[in-house]
């Protein structure tokens, strides 16, 4: 069997009375690129926020790396994140914005930024001002920030939106890499089809609560499970 790097059990994070997450257990195995499907306001991005450390569950676990409760702060660093827009300084080069990054963690490696750029493609704009980069560039750029620490889980929610069909397929190509190098990536979308290509494995959210969670095969018919899935889960406003 296949080792689980991260799991969740019974994670809810509650606004008042509206819970944004119900009872989530997520079970994501090694070397997966696990595709988290949801619609906007399904509770990908809070999930997501609470595993990264972002935010606090209101109740429930999370195991990371054989790791949880308090003794998470031991495997934080071993996590990569890019939620919501990449925090980047628009003045700076993107060479500039990852020299800084670097200060920030205490990483002191000769080269480093320019091997980091190389991983995403960026190596032939590495001087350019981050303001002058296309959407596609900053998603690229924000996910090399992610990778700084070297990660060995990448957590990247809704890279995709905003890009142009070529930006798309790039970024593609650029995650499908990941597992290769060890990386296990956690990827959260609204957009079906870009799952379909992408993930190998899906959990789809509807309404905080997780509706399903298996591997994806080649010709799974995921309009249909998501819709299914989606209507189950539905809540009155």
């Amino acid at each position: 069997m296949s080792e689980i790097l991260l799991q969740t059990h019974a994670l809810t994070k509650q606004y008042g009375h509206q819970k944004a997450v119900d009872n989530v257990d997520i079970h994501i195995k090694k070397g997966a690129i696990y595709g988290f499907i949801g619609r906007n306001g399904a509770g990908k991005t809070t999930c997501m926020r609470m595993i990264c450390g972002l935010a606090k569950p209101t109740s429930g676990d999370i195991e990371m790396f054989g790791y949880s409760g308090n003794e998470l702060t031991k495997v934080r660093s071993r996590v990569g994140c890019l939620i919501e827009t990449p925090g980047l300084y628009p003045n700076l080069s993107a060479q500039e914005n990852l020299k800084l990054k670097c200060k920030l963690f205490g990483i002191n490696k000769k080269g480093y930024t320019e091997e980091i750029l190389r991983k995403v493609g960026l190596s032939d704009v590495g001087k350019k001002k981050t303001k002058n980069f296309s959407l596609g560039m900053k998603q690229r750029l924000g996910i090399a920030v992610a990778l700084l620490n070297n990660p060995k889980l990448l957590i990247l929610d809704e890279p995709t939106n905003g890009l142009d069909p070529i930006g798309i397929e790039e970024l593609r190509e650029l995650i499908r890499s990941f597992p290769a190098k060890g990386i296990t990536v956690i990827l959260s979308s609204h957009i079906l089809s870009e799952v379909q290509q992408t993930a190998d494995h899906i959990g789809i959210i509807a309404g905080g609560v997780l509706g399903y969670e298996g591997k994806l095969n080649a010709n799974e018919n995921l309009e249909q499970l998501f819709m299914d899935v989606v209507k189950s889960n539905h809540r009155e406003g």
